[in-house]
């Protein structure tokens, strides 16, 4: 299966010279963990929740002085949106991360895969493998 069933659509992006506050704002607004920061609509960082917390909160920094270029993870981790979800994570697993951009062919981000929609995925498989396993063993009481 290729991750692009599975990822959320329309990854929020923003520009590296955007504040923090903005991109807080943006994360609430649009329910989101982590923001994509592009130049030239390529990803040339990622910044999460997490990153706001601790690089700029707990540092004490005006989040509206501070911009994303200031706070972001550069060089992001990012998948094609035909890679498969068995190599989504392993992506995950190798470098740590919770949340993976999603690129189209230009590799503009066109999602965002998280490790919550992993874990619903495979909760799912396994709930349908559960049900099969049932049907199986009341057919085997009822025969």
């Amino acid at each position: 299966m290729s991750i692009e069933k599975l990822m959320h659509r329309d990854a929020v992006v923003q520009p590296p010279v955007a504040s923090c506050s903005a991109a807080a704002e943006l994360m609430r607004d649009r329910s989101v963990g982590s923001i994509v920061v592009v130049e030239d609509e390529a990803p040339i960082g990622v910044v999460t929740d997490r990153d706001l917390v601790t690089r700029v909160l707990a540092e004490h920094r005006a989040p509206d002085q501070v911009t994303l270029r200031e706070v972001m993870s550069a060089a992001p981790i990012y998948l094609s949106k035909q890679r498969s979800l068995d190599e989504a994570i392993a992506t995950m697993k190798e470098f740590g991360v919770r949340r993976l951009p999603v690129v189209d062919v230009q590799n503009r981000p066109i999602g965002v895969l998280s490790l919550d929609d992993v874990l619903i995925h495979l909760a799912q498989q396994v709930s349908a493998l559960g049900q099969a396993v049932e049907r199986e063993l009341t057919r085997s009481v009822e025969g």
